[in-house]
Formats: structure tokens, sequence, C-alpha cells
């Protein structure tokens, strides 16, 4: 499973899985401030940061977003929190 983080709140959700290193993590950008970034790349964690912030409200934001998450985990389930 790949974890897509949208926010803020679904990266406190997913926090502790993704500390485990057992999963890829994709960040919409700005969830995180580069130094919080830094620290978990210098743990070993697969995290990559997308260029743009990712609206989840917005079809066009998250077919692009997953469209790039597919290019590299292809096969895999992808999870995302979304809020409606």
């Amino acid at each position: 499973m790949v974890i897509f983080v949208t926010n803020q709140s679904a990266y406190a959700d997913m926090r502790a899985l993704i500390l485990t290193g057992q999963s890829p993590a994709w960040l919409s950008a700005g969830v995180l401030t580069q130094q919080q970034i830094d620290v978990l790349w210098a743990k070993g964690i697969n995290l990559s940061v997308l260029d743009c912030a990712v609206n989840t409200a917005n079809i066009h934001d998250m077919n692009r977003a997953l469209s790039t998450i597919k290019e590299h985990h292809w096969g895999h389930s992808i999870w995302a929190q979304i809020h409606s």
C-alpha cells in the first residue's frame, strides 16, 4: 500500500505507519516543512513530495496526483484521506 498524505490531519493519522517504513508515502506540497521532510529522509523513510498542493475536492488535482503516484508504484493500492 502507498500512503498519499494530502493534509496535516492525514499525516497525524498515518504518522505511526509511515515511521515503520513498511509503506512508501507521498505528500502533497505544504503538508510538512522541509526540515520535517529531511528528518524523515534521514531515518530512511521512503517519502516523496509532490510539487504542488493537492485539493482533494478538485477531481483534476486528485487525478493528476494519483497518476503520478501510479507511475512510480504501478499495481499498488493507494490510501488517501479525503474529507468532503
